[in-house]
């Protein structure tokens, strides 16, 4: 089941394993952003932390072994016929995430555990029931889990609770996942399915449910964003940010607006130059709006736009070939052109 969904990360053009796989672990690298852009992938950046590169890179084997893909360059992959006929099946009958994006901004993970926990707590304080066996001893969670518990309606906390999760299930278009998500709680004498029990009981393999559970978390977060009055928005507050660009990122970009000076900015935030282009190389993979044409003036445009006219695989474009007909031009002005690309593609 596993290399069937790796199976769904290739394309007939070649992509990097290990770059795809870093996108998954969440590594935030300019190149690791860059991979996730040219794959149409940033949307699952830091969405599966449960499998290891080793295993990663054997579902590839696999495949190429199943001939469903072929190494072209080491360490590349891309689909076969056959491969690309099997992808087509599996996007109709594998379960498919719709709600990752949520990763972008959200610490999914540590909510989910705290979530887990939360709800346990409410449902054996409506029963008031003192003795059971907490679904986490983390120290930390359980903090988390009882400052926010003083801070709500003890007397009312159940009802509250239990009308916003109906009114949330009752939103959910796929039929399986309310039971995903309710199967899979533990509250008064309830232990809750493992994974694999529910697999059983949904007739799905249980690295398919792992993700449909996954995926109900993210969608639950973003109801509980839409209802700020929900009593899990508070604690769902300590794992959110307002955007998937990093802080430092961020601050250089609004000086880049007001000073159009990467020198200036570098010396100013005592940060090297090649930390300053990064970081607008972050900022402009994450907004289509970046103002491209404070670094590329449109002749520079229009040259480059020539040289790769030929190339729709922006992925593969090399700066080699266009520095030897650009000689001047430097590997920022080229990786912000290949995004540029990317982002109007996406439009």
């Amino acid at each position: 089941m596993f290399p069937d969904y790796v199976l769904l990360l290739f394309s007939t053009t070649p992509r990097r394993a290990k770059s795809v796989f870093n996108v998954l672990r969440g590594r935030r690298t300019v190149s690791t952003l860059f991979a996730g852009l040219t794959a149409g992938y940033l949307d699952l950046l830091d969405s599966c932390h449960t499998v290891p590169l080793e295993d990663f890179m054997a579902a590839t084997e696999v495949l190429t072994e199943n001939g469903q893909l072929v190494s072209t360059t080491a360490g590349s992959w891309q689909l076969t016929p056959v491969g690309a006929q099997r992808q087509a099946e599996f996007r109709q009958t594998l379960y498919l995430p719709r709600n990752f994006q949520v990763f972008q901004t959200t610490d999914v993970r540590r909510f989910m555990v705290v979530s887990q926990l939360a709800l346990q707590v409410v449902s054996e304080l409506v029963h008031h029931d003192r003795h059971y066996y907490p679904v986490t001893t983390d120290p930390g969670i359980q903090a988390q889990v009882k400052q926010w518990l003083r801070r709500q309606s003890k007397a009312t906390l159940g009802e509250q609770i239990h009308a916003a999760l109906t009114a949330f299930l009752t939103s959910l278009e796929d039929a399986e996942l309310p039971t995903v998500f309710v199967q899979g709680l533990t509250g008064y004498q309830e232990p809750g399915l493992t994974n694999e029990q529910l697999a059983e009981q949904l007739g799905r393999h249980p690295f398919e449910t792992d993700m449909m559970h996954t995926d109900v978390i993210c969608q639950w977060i973003k109801w509980i964003q839409q209802h700020p009055q929900d009593p899990f928005a508070q604690l769902l507050a300590a794992f959110t940010q307002a955007s998937p660009i990093s802080q430092s990122a961020l601050q250089t970009y609004q000086a880049f607006l007001t000073t159009h000076q990467l020198a200036a900015i570098a010396q100013a935030r005592h940060l090297k130059m090649s930390t300053v282009r990064e970081h607008l190389l972050e900022v402009a993979m994450w907004s289509p709006d970046f103002p491209y044409e404070m670094v590329l003036d449109h002749e520079l445009t229009q040259q480059l736009t020539n040289i790769f006219a030929a190339q729709p695989d922006v992925a593969n474009w090399s700066f080699q070939d266009a520095q030897a007909a650009l000689p001047t031009l430097d590997f920022f002005e080229f990786r912000l052109f290949q995004i540029m690309r990317c982002q109007h593609v996406r439009r």
